[in-house]
């Protein structure tokens, strides 16, 4: 899975990033909107993927819900393809309603926040600030969604991004559900993050 970014951290090959999987659109027309630990780990891994990026100063990524790719054991990466000229403010936006599109299966009002667990609400609230300057930047969501407290600066970059990478990377499903063990959280329905099917 090295050519997909999954191999040890903090590669700096943009191609790294851009991997290979099933367009997000289709997953959920096909098994539906992913909740609990699967949308969780979805949201980490896009979220980091996209730290990644930013990192080498790859930003524009136009993210939506046909070009953020999902691999056969739920890894996250991005299609490869034009780049706009925005800044990542913007993909942070965009982040936000490609969450809100796999938590309820279609882009629509704010009613389909109710889907959202309370870390991804706030998250998704202040990733659509219409100041861009106000929005957090994508490490910062990596920070919050691996549940560090935004003071605690003690982690460094590499460190979140490793410690992102070990949660929402490729995995078979006893390592699943062995890491789902030590650290529990909402169960999920969505085959790719499960580790019944």
């Amino acid at each position: 899975m090295d050519s997909q970014g999954w191999g040890g951290g903090l590669a700096l090959r943009p191609r790294d990033y851009l991997g290979m999987g099933e367009p997000l659109a289709d997953v959920v027309a096909a098994a539906g909107p992913y909740e609990g630990e699967a949308l969780h780990r979805l949201a980490l891994g896009t979220a980091a993927t996209m730290a990644r990026l930013h990192l080498t100063g790859i930003a524009g990524l136009r993210l939506g819900p046909h070009n953020v790719l999902v691999g056969p054991l739920g890894e996250a990466s991005f299609a490869p393809g034009p780049r706009s000229s925005d800044l990542p403010p913007a993909d942070v936006r965009e982040w936000a309603d490609v969450i809100v599109f796999a938590a309820a299966g279609h882009t629509g009002g704010g009613a389909d926040l109710d889907r959202l667990p309370p870390v991804l609400r706030g998250l998704v609230d202040r990733c659509r600030r219409a100041d861009p300057a106000a929005r957090p930047t994508a490490i910062e969501l990596v920070r919050v969604l691996l549940g560090h407290a935004a003071s605690a600066r003690h982690a460094s970059v590499r460190d979140l991004l490793r410690e992102a990478e070990a949660w929402a990377g490729p995995h078979e499903p006893a390592r699943l559900e062995a890491r789902l063990e030590a650290r529990p959280r909402a169960a999920g329905r969505h085959g790719r993050a499960s580790s019944g099917e």
